[in-house]
């Protein structure tokens, strides 16, 4: 089942971003998406690998920055006096908790970024589908990275 959610995914945020891109019906924006993701399938492999691997490290940078933050605030002076009421005994909690919520909030905000680069590549495909394979409009550094 975990194959077939990922297949549905993928197919549905593609889809969207065709009907949003074209105007298109959700099937036909389905079925053109599929084509276009088949004749492109070294391109789209390619920038959703390195997409993905650079948006985790993305995240996982900032949870680690929100987990350095929250051990340099727990380590100011109402925090680690004993007979303060705000006293911590441990200061794994609280970075623990703040590297968490770091990561979700990250991830919520990183997934802008991915429908803008699933949109970028299915735009570039449709621009090299229309203009015989080779783009028309893309910007010359896009066309040249996605070429080689």
């Amino acid at each position: 089942f975990f194959f077939i959610e990922k297949v549905l995914r993928f197919t549905n945020r593609n889809a969207y971003i065709l009907v949003a891109v074209k105007g298109t019906s959700y099937c036909t924006s389905v079925m053109r998406s599929w084509r276009l993701v088949m004749k492109n399938a070294v391109q789209v492999a390619a920038v959703s690998v390195i997409a993905d691997v650079l948006i985790w490290l993305g995240k996982l940078s900032i949870a680690i920055a929100c987990g350095v933050a929250a051990l340099a605030m727990s380590n100011i002076s109402p925090y680690t006096d004993p007979s303060s009421d705000s006293y911590l005994s441990s200061q794994v909690m609280p970075v623990a908790l703040s590297v968490i919520v770091g990561y979700i909030i990250s991830a919520i905000f990183y997934q802008a970024y991915e429908i803008a680069i699933d949109t970028m590549l299915l735009s570039y495909c449709e621009d090299c589908e229309r203009s015989g394979g080779k783009a028309e409009f893309a910007p010359a550094l896009l066309a040249k990275a996605l070429r080689q």
